[in-house]
C-alpha cells in the first residue's frame, strides 16, 4: 500500500517540520527561563516555533484525513502492516487529543501532564513512522520475491528435478 510520491513527500516533509519545530520549541522553552541568556530572544524563538508547529499540525490533520481512504482502509482490508499501522494511528490520535488539551484546557494542574504526554509521544513519532515503513517494505519484499520455479527440459517439458513418469516419458518420446 505504498503512497504515491508527491503525497508521500508531503507527508514526510510535514512530519519532519512538526518534529523539528517541536524539538526546537522544547529547547527554546527551556532556554527562555535561563537568566544568563537573552530570554527575550528565546521567548520570540519559542513563539515562532510554536506557531510553526501549530500550522504544520493543521496541514498534518488534512494529510491524515486524506490518508484514511488512500492508505489506511486499503491496508486494513488487505490485512497489511496492521500492528505498526494501529500503533501509528493511536499515537496520532493521542497527539491530536493532547494538542487540543494544550490549546483549550484551561486547567493549570493538567497542563504539565498533557504537555509531557504530548512531548513524549511527539518525540517517538519518527521511530514509529520508520518502523511502519520498514515493516511495510519488508512485507512487500517477501510477497514480491520471485518464486523459484522448476526448470523444464525443452525436449520433454517435464521438470528436470521431478521424477519421470513412465507413461509421460513414453508419450513425449513418440512426439519428439
Amino acid at each position: 500500500m505504498r503512497l504515491k510520491g508527491a503525497f508521500r513527500f508531503a507527508l514526510y516533509a510535514v512530519f519532519g517540520l512538526l518534529f523539528v519545530s517541536g524539538a526546537l520549541w522544547i529547547l527554546a522553552d527551556q532556554m527562555k527561563t535561563r537568566t544568563e541568556l537573552d530570554s527575550d530572544a528565546w521567548q520570540q524563538a519559542a513563539a515562532l516555533l510554536l506557531s510553526t508547529h501549530g500550522g504544520a499540525a493543521m496541514v498534518t490533520l488534512m494529510l491524515l484525513g486524506a490518508l484514511g481512504p488512500m492508505h489506511v482502509q486499503r491496508a486494513w482490508r488487505a490485512r497489511k502492516n496492521l500492528a505498526t499501522g494501529i500503533v501509528s494511528l493511536v499515537m496520532y490520535g493521542l497527539l491530536i487529543a493532547t494538542a487540543f488539551g494544550l490549546y483549550y484546557v484551561g486547567s493549570e494542574a493538567l497542563r504539565p501532564w498533557i504537555s509531557l504526554v504530548h512531548i513524549v509521544f511527539g518525540l517517538g513519532v519518527p521511530a514509529v513512522i520508520t518502523a511502519h515503513i520498514l515493516v511495510g517494505r519488508a512485507s512487500v519484499a517477501i510477497v514480491h520475491q520471485p518464486v523459484r520455479g522448476q526448470r523444464a527440459t525443452a525436449a520433454t517439458l517435464v521438470p528436470s528435478d521431478a521424477p519421470a513418469d513412465g507413461d509421460l516419458v513414453g508419450v513425449m518420446s513418440k512426439v519428439g
